[in-house]
């Protein structure tokens, strides 16, 4: 379900009107500022730009991050554009060409960022078109009270200074609120996050089904292990692997200290839109302590051991190229706990900085423990709030960076059935006796997960991380990697142990529209 859109439901109702208004304001406004006649090459520069940004606004509807911007954008350029062209002398022919080639070249920029789902590059035309034209005004504004200051009595070039100096500070208020709410995410790149016990490997296997079974062109690798350990080879922990374990009726192995693994999983909407998935999973505890500092420091000591640039690193470091890299030249120095311990900071950070969606993991099992569960998840919450201050606050220029957006997602969902009372009987109200009886597109899953939701806002750490997450709309995914999980029968009865038998993945769907 989708938390926190009250902010983008109230943008999205106001754009219609507000994009008329300031469309009008600046057709109308245009007369009184425009003393002079503007040089002619001037008109046909705006008209180029227009053209593209009104192609550029129709790419952005596509998205539902960036749509309410493109809306906003397509009704005022049209206007803007009609405007010239009803301006007395206008060279209607000549306009219409400068808005056409525009058109042409926003279209073939519209083309490229959607099939290659980018549409923060979208976003950031946008914003330098935005940067462009608002210099365009501010330059000829200005070029308009020299005129009007020039050879004239100082009161009435007070008048003129104090008149177009208005107009240069209405232009650059709706040019910095432009830029704050125009949206961009680079939805290409989804990186998995979560801390020990969080389900990260199990999940890692309910996407790879997925995948496979939904999307066109599917597809992954096995995954890049990384050891410290000379006779562990990790071929634990490669997919292939680890879904025979659990066909077996086995339990997933552990993830120790001194292994990391990543995986990519691939697939493209239609059959052409590319979508990444990238899950690192380790042992989960330097979840609190990914920040630029430590990533600094990760970098430092991965430069100096592998005899590389720290722009290089920097530049790499969360890519699977890289941590193949280390795999194959300088498995030797896995052995040293401190650089394991760099190469996982800089590789779970490095996705963090790439990657436009973020998938924060919650173990469901703790739900289930009220005092307990809950203060391990209060610290886990803490951890993912450290990590996202940081994040902002490295934003220097955080107008023209591309926008994250964040997912929570609570695993384990099936044995919080059996482990949760209130749950328990909210799933026998529905008539069902385990999660697989609930279809995962129905109004009951979806009161499991408000269920869920209410359940942890209860937790104040909790509360204030869903504050922090409000510029764009918030996901919150409870799932299943095996819905029909039950408690393993005994000669007693049964017990409270509960662990998948089976891929039988529950909501993923709903996860995989949030990284669409």
């Amino acid at each position: 379900m989708i938390i926190n859109s009250k902010r983008r439901r109230l943008y999205f109702l106001a754009a219609l009107p507000l994009s008329i208004i300031v469309a009008c304001v600046f057709t109308t406004g245009a007369y009184v500022f425009k003393v002079h006649p503007a040089p002619f090459e001037l008109a046909v520069f705006v008209e180029l730009l227009c053209g593209i940004f009104f192609a550029v606004a129709i790419g952005m509807l596509f998205n539902e991050d960036s749509r309410i911007n493109g809306f906003i954008y397509a009704i005022a350029f049209a206007m803007v554009t009609y405007f010239y062209m009803i301006s007395p002398g206008a060279n209607v022919n000549l306009l219409l060409m400068m808005c056409s080639i525009g058109l042409i070249v926003g279209t073939l920029c519209d083309i490229n960022c959607v099939l290659h789902n980018r549409y923060d590059f979208l976003a950031l035309i946008a914003k330098i078109l935005l940067t462009v034209l608002y210099l365009t005004i501010v330059g000829f504004l200005l070029y308009e009270m020299w005129l009007a200051v020039v050879d004239v009595t100082e009161a009435y070039a007070a008048q003129s200074i104090f008149f177009f100096g208005a107009g240069i500070i209405l232009a650059t208020i709706l040019y910095w609120i432009a830029l704050k709410v125009t949206i961009g995410v680079r939805a290409s790149e989804i990186f998995v996050f979560g801390p020990r016990s969080s389900g990260k490997t199990y999940f890692v296997l309910g996407l790879w089904k997925y995948i496979s079974d939904n999307y066109n062109k599917g597809h992954t690798n096995d995954g890049v292990v990384l050891t410290g350990d000379p006779n562990d080879d990790g071929d634990d922990l490669k997919l292939s692997n680890l879904y025979s374990i659990v066909l077996d009726g086995k339990i997933l192995p552990r993830t120790y200290r001194y292994q990391m693994v990543i995986y990519e999983l691939k697939g493209k909407k239609f059959g052409l839109i590319p979508v990444k998935w990238t899950v690192v999973d380790y042992a989960g505890e330097y979840y609190d302590e990914l920040n630029e500092i430590n990533f600094k420091r990760a970098i430092s000591l991965l430069s100096a051991a592998l005899k590389l640039s720290p722009a290089e690193i920097r530049r790499n470091a969360g890519t699977m190229d890289f941590v193949r890299f280390i795999k194959f030249n300088h498995a030797d120095k896995l052995l040293d706990p401190e650089f394991t311990k760099s190469v996982i900071i800089a590789t779970m950070y490095g996705n963090f900085l790439k990657a436009g969606k973020v998938i924060f993991l919650v173990d469901g099992e703790k739900i289930t423990d009220n005092r307990k569960g809950h203060s391990q998840l209060a610290k886990e919450f803490g951890g993912y709030m450290k990590t996202l201050i940081d994040l902002e606050d490295r934003n220097f220029f955080g107008v023209f960076k591309s926008n994250k957006k964040f997912a929570v997602v609570v695993t384990k969902s099936d044995l919080v059935l059996w482990k949760n009372k209130e749950i328990r009987n909210l799933i026998r109200s529905m008539n069902a006796s385990k999660l697989s009886d609930v279809p995962e597109k129905s109004k009951q899953a979806l009161a499991i997960e408000n269920s869920l939701f209410e359940i942890l806002r209860t937790n104040l750490v909790f509360k204030n991380l869903i504050n922090m997450m409000d510029d764009i709309s918030m996901h919150f995914i409870a799932v299943s990697v095996d819905a029909t999980a039950e408690p393993f029968p005994t000669e007693e009865g049964m017990e409270e142990e509960i662990a998948p038998t089976d891929l039988a993945p529950w909501r993923f769907s709903e996860v995989f529209k949030f990284g669409r």
